[in-house]
């Protein structure tokens, strides 16, 4: 089993503007407040929101929105202001107002699943008000992530990683699920024998 604990971990800074800067961070290219969204017969792209619920969708609108607003696309971090919430947006979206978003090449579902507990403990630090996630905080601030042996963000082992636990976690509802089965009386097999 991989161990955090056998690699080693180098500091980085979020913004790519800094000299070793993992993610191109910037502000969302809608930013739709929810009253000017246009009604559509096809609700078919997520409306991100600083909501700490469903994964910050807030509700799914149409694609047509007025022209100055563009989509955003998909296989990124979301992180709101003011609330910060993280989130892996796998999709296009719109967003609603103080979202910023962070892309890098090496993001996928299972490294953003490594990389979002760190994010949300730093954004944690900051609060409402006077000391919010404000863009210029976030590119001063820091995560540790492993490295490989060029000093870099180990990406393949956090995908690795997150996919071995993925696993693990899998077995052991597997197995849960078919114990609770058996103490039930559910778990016989059906006789598919011919008669």
């Amino acid at each position: 089993m991989m161990k955090l604990s056998d690699r080693n971990w180098e500091a980085f800074y979020i913004s790519n503007e800094k000299e070793n800067g993992i993610f191109k961070l910037r502000a969302s290219m809608s930013g739709i407040d929810k009253n000017k969204l246009l009604d559509s017969k096809e609700p078919q792209i997520p409306y991100i929101t600083r909501s700490d619920f469903n994964n910050g969708v807030s509700l799914f609108i149409g694609k047509e929105q007025k022209e100055k607003y563009q989509l955003d696309n998909g296989n990124v971090i979301t992180i709101g202001l003011d609330t910060q919430t993280v989130f892996y947006q796998p999709h296009s979206f719109y967003t609603g107002q103080n979202i910023q978003v962070l892309y890098n090449e090496n993001l996928n579902k299972y490294t953003a699943k490594f990389i979002i507990p760190l994010l949300k403990m730093q954004v944690s630090k900051l609060s409402w008000g006077g000391n919010g996630a404000t863009l210029g905080r976030l590119k001063r601030m820091q995560l540790l992530l492993p490295v490989n042996d060029d000093h870099l963000p180990d990406y393949a082992f956090m995908e690795a990683f997150i996919k071995e636990r993925e696993t693990e976690k899998r077995k052991e509802y597997i197995d849960y699920c078919k114990k609770q089965l058996e103490n039930i009386g559910g778990g016989a097999q059906p006789d598919t024998s011919e008669r």
